[in-house]
């Protein structure tokens, strides 16, 4: 198999793809409307990166549907010390990945061998190899075997040329490529990343997770202003996102330019959804609330914590001061005190001053998370197949 270069196609002005184009790039520099209290904003931000993870590990081989992650979730804030299955390894590591591509990267970061191995270090570690499990046998490492891919008739490199491919592929991602031809190199990048098969387990999880990392670092994705879960690109419709990356293993122009208006429309379509979440009124009434009307149906909160509850979210600030508890519903100081222990010790709301006296709701890792994934389902931000426990392809 000869070296093939890595070439960004030319889409027509005035096509489609051309149009998708400049729509994400109008939402790459549009100034984001802060109405919801960043305290609130970054629990769903939490939230999203568990569907990001999740959906990723789901494309391959792992079958814990949304339902049963939320309840171990759960079940591990009861209990700390719960053994974890590898299932539960795998999506953690792919959490602890995301962790390191925020911390780590700036739009000056290069992203080379040492980052991509650091990424695959973190995802691997503590899973067994295979066949019993999702591990690799060479972490971190360029595979030393020939691999296939099922479900697929492309054949990746061997892997005695395997270092010129990673080396070629290296230096096209950082090439500083005109504006215009950013989101198509990363659309690109995405393909060829899967084309090369550079690890012996988890190249599908490593190349979505790249993703995240480029829309980082050209400054199309701000980690603390815009909530993504670019992975829901792929998984809405897995069927589709596999068939187009094998057309685009035939790397001609036709075919590189049909998979990149599919890879860029999905995101701009999930962008556009996605930013709603801005809007403090469209939080309010069409998550928070109804994720405590559905925590009190199943008697998770009290009436008296609901009333506190729907009271808070109803605020601008989405805050409460322990002294308006007395204002409005308790009649001492004592009672007061017992009422904010219970609602702290059901973590269903969290101080954020250190002096204690100021509260947001908390729906992370608690109860509350049910009725917020329930209401994301409702709101068409959660993709089926998050539940879905048919047979996993890979």
């Amino acid at each position: 198999m000869s070296k093939i270069d890595i070439k960004i196609p030319d889409p027509s002005w005035g096509s489609n793809l051309a149009n998708i184009i400049l729509d994400l790039e109008k939402l790459r520099w549009k100034e984001l409307i802060w109405e919801i209290p960043p305290h609130i904003f970054f629990q769903l931000k939490n939230i999203f990166q568990m569907l990001e993870t999740l959906g990723s590990a789901r494309i391959e081989w792992n079958n814990t549907t949304l339902h049963e992650y939320v309840e171990k979730v759960i079940e591990q804030w009861d209990n700390e010390n719960i053994t974890k299955d590898e299932g539960q390894k795998e999506i953690e590591n792919i959490e602890n990945a995301i962790k390191f591509i925020e911390e780590n990267t700036i739009s000056t970061t290069k992203i080379n061998n040492a980052y991509i191995s650091e990424l695959h270090r973190i995802v691997t570690k503590d899973l067994t190899p295979p066949p019993s499990w999702e591990g690799s046998r060479n972490p971190w490492s360029l595979r030393t075997h020939n691999v296939r891919i099922k479900k697929s008739n492309h054949i990746p490199p061997e892997h005695n040329v395997l270092q010129d491919y990673v080396d070629e592929f290296i230096t096209f991602i950082n090439k500083n490529h005109l504006e215009q031809y950013q989101l198509l190199m990363v659309a690109i990048a995405h393909h060829r990343f899967a084309y090369i098969h550079q690890f012996d387990n988890w190249n599908g999880r490593m190349w979505r997770l790249l993703n995240y990392a480029f829309l980082i670092k050209l400054w199309f994705l701000d980690k603390n202003g815009r909530i993504i879960n670019p992975s829901c690109v792929f998984y809405t419709d897995r069927d589709k996102y596999y068939d187009m990356l094998w057309w685009a293993d035939k790397l001609d122009t036709k075919w590189l330019l049909k998979w990149i208006e599919y890879f860029l429309l999905g995101l701009k379509n999930e962008i556009e959804k996605i930013d709603s979440l801005l809007n403090q009124k469209y939080v309010r009434n069409n998550i928070l609330l109804p994720a405590i009307d559905y925590a009190l149906d199943r008697e998770n909160i009290t009436k008296q914590e609901y009333e506190i509850l729907k009271f808070l979210v109803s605020k601008n600030d989405m805050l409460i001061k322990s002294q308006e508890l007395i204002e409005i519903w308790i009649k001492n100081s004592v009672q007061k005190s017992r009422i904010m222990a219970e609602l702290r010790n059901k973590r269903i709301v969290r101080p954020i001053t250190k002096w204690w006296r100021i509260y947001t709701i908390s729906f992370m890792n608690n109860y509350l998370l049910r009725g917020v994934v329930k209401t994301l389902e409702k709101e068409w931000f959660v993709s089926d197949f998050l539940n879905n426990n048919s047979e996993k392809v890979v």
